[in-house]
């Protein structure tokens, strides 16, 4: 399906934490593991199961040679499988692992896992690209007893720790009182990330050249791979040009669109595809096309907290690249003024370092909701607003310039937020109102406790 090759250099993910905690904790689930393509799913499991199990039985839907499919109709059709395959005598038991990757492909696999899980003693990984977009076609049916981890691309602070200065990351002080050094170090690698975000083989590639050009062609293959995969799923020509405008038109969004007036995301995106596609175009194919986006991984919504109430929620307001390298490329496809585009990966940046907030496990949430918010009251429109667990407000302005936060002022002065913070390409500092945050702490170093 591609022909990528994994780099030599191997990245710390914060994924082989999640699964290990999966793995003392199984409870006789089976883990599924979803996420967009050629985010490293495959290898973050495969570096796992090899590390963490005595025996592994890797299926691999799409090029599997032995038959997994037809003998799983069979009486101990594990034993046959793993003789098929050379793995040697199956045991059944927590020290041997089934992962079956790609599971997309067979919807009778995926229909089959309860099955699965109430005959086999081993612990049990699926795992597959566009598997949110997949299951909810008529063939698949939603199993039982089982757990989810989405996996994305690398964070800011995973990043930093390919590049060995995650500890300055999480010791930098928020008020100006570190090391002038420290803050250049973060500030270079944040303007890095800003531009070619967090997918796996555009990071290692940047560690081996440290060019970014070399970066953005990456990200040139990525989606050219991404569009050629998605094309299996468009009926014809016409849906697969909708699909390939959908995704311009949700960086034309960002740059160009106020956030709190206007159209809704869907009408936006509908009017933009109907300027640039030739043919006739209903809502529902664009609605088709921004939902196979949102499957795959590719964007995200925001939600808004509408005249600044928190408990006033109009949901998928607004869409956002999930990766800021994405949003990058994309932006060399569309005409916006500069400013605009730097704007908008400024708030791309944030958007992907919050949402990270929403999706930490249950156990480690530290926020109310499942994805991030903005807020608009009369003229004034707030970038972001997170509200923790003990229900404290947080507003966020986030600033690609030294422009003025007359936003936060205007909520802090109404009482519509509780804590206020400037997010800029800055030291930080304290202010009379608010307070001053660099804009590379936004997601990893919430509640902005040292302030």
């Amino acid at each position: 399906m591609t022909g990528f090759v994994q780099s030599k250099i191997e990245l710390e993910r914060d994924v082989q934490n999640e699964l290990l905690n999966w793995k003392n904790k199984r409870h006789h689930t089976v883990l599924q593991i979803e996420g967009p393509w050629h985010v490293g799913k495959t290898h973050e499991v495969k570096k796992f199961v090899y590390s963490h199990y005595k025996q592994v039985v890797y299926v691999n839907l799409v090029r599997d040679e032995y038959g997994f499919e037809d003998l799983m109709l069979t009486d101990h059709f594990m034993r046959e499988y793993c003789r098929n395959a050379g793995i040697g005598e199956y045991v059944d038991d927590e020290s041997t692992v089934l992962v079956i990757d790609e599971i997309q492909e067979r919807a009778n696999v995926y229909n089959a896992i309860r099955d699965l899980r109430e005959q086999l003693g081993c612990d049990i990984i699926v795992s597959g690209s566009y598997l949110a977009r997949t299951v909810n076609s008529r063939d698949f049916f939603l199993p039982a007893g089982i757990a989810y981890l989405q996996m994305y691309p690398l964070s800011f602070k995973e990043f930093c720790r390919a590049l060995n200065i995650e500890d300055i990351l999480e010791t930098i002080s928020l008020k100006s009182e570190s090391k002038d050094e420290d803050y250049q170090k973060l500030e270079e690698a944040y303007q890095v990330y800003r531009k070619i975000g967090g997918y796996p083989l555009v990071v290692t590639t940047f560690i081996e050249s440290r060019q970014i050009d070399d970066c953005m062609v990456v990200l040139e293959d990525l989606i050219r791979t991404f569009t050629a995969e998605s094309s299996r799923f468009f009926t014809n020509s016409t849906a697969l040009s909708i699909f390939q405008e959908a995704y311009k038109a949700v960086l034309v969004q960002i740059a160009e669109e106020e956030k709190g007036t206007g159209k809704t995301f869907l009408e936006f995106v509908t009017n933009f595809v109907k300027d640039t596609v030739k043919e006739p175009v209903s809502r529902n194919e664009v609605r088709t096309a921004a939902s196979w986006l949102l499957y795959s991984g590719i964007i995200g919504y925001c939600d808004l907290y509408n005249n600044g109430d928190v408990t006033d929620v109009v949901s998928n307001r607004r869409a956002y690249f999930a990766d800021p390298g994405i949003a990058n490329y994309i932006s060399s496809m569309v005409t916006v003024p500069k400013d605009a585009t730097e704007g908008m990966l400024t708030e791309t940046f944030a958007y992907t370092e919050l949402s990270r907030l929403y999706q930490a496990a249950p156990g480690k949430k530290r926020v109310r909701g499942d994805k991030p918010c903005f807020s608009t009251c009369g003229d004034y429109e707030l970038d972001f607003v997170v509200v923790d667990k003990d229900d404290v407000r947080y507003g966020l302005e986030v600033k690609s310039g030294n422009n003025r936060a007359k936003s936060l002022e205007y909520y802090r002065d109404k009482g519509m937020v509780d804590k206020g913070f400037r997010c800029a390409l800055s030291h930080g500092g304290q202010g009379s109102r608010f307070a001053t945050i660099p804009i590379y702490t936004i997601g990893c170093r919430f509640p902005y406790e040292t302030v």
